[in-house]
């Protein structure tokens, strides 16, 4: 972010790992009424709860996607504590923002146990492929 002129423009924003923010979620959800949480990573068994339990989404983001994700963004419409700088909370108007992908949901579901367990299934399968060969 660059400050000209009493306002920030934003020079390359991207998206951080999402579990450092886990522990959040619930208060995000509960008392502010956040119903969706863009991010890269995913976030823990117990924030897919709290997107059941509020109704919520978890959006992944690409990674490495900074660039991008950039030239979306209209206006900073606020910021929050400042002095947290790069860490501190920023309110963007966005447009066309992604690709996203709904990774976890309100209905339980959750893309990145889906795809561990279709890698561990396939992992299995080769292995006994291997051993038959052996």
């Amino acid at each position: 972010m660059k400050k000209a002129g009493g306002r920030y423009e934003p020079l390359s924003v991207g998206t951080t790992t999402s579990m450092r923010m886990d522990r959040f979620t619930g208060g995000l959800l509960e008392r502010y009424g956040v119903r969706a949480v863009i991010g890269k990573g995913g976030l823990s068994g117990e924030s897919l709860k709290q997107f059941e339990r509020h109704g919520g989404v978890y959006l992944a983001i690409t990674g490495g996607a900074a660039a991008l994700e950039t030239t979306q963004i209209e206006a900073i419409e606020a910021v929050w504590w400042e002095d947290l700088m790069p860490e501190c909370l920023w309110q963007f108007r966005v447009r066309g923002l992604g690709p996203l992908t709904v990774a976890m949901d309100s209905h339980g579901g959750n893309l990145y146990a889906d795809v561990k367990a279709e890698a561990r299934r396939r992992l299995e399968e080769i292995l006994t492929r291997l051993e038959k060969r052996a």
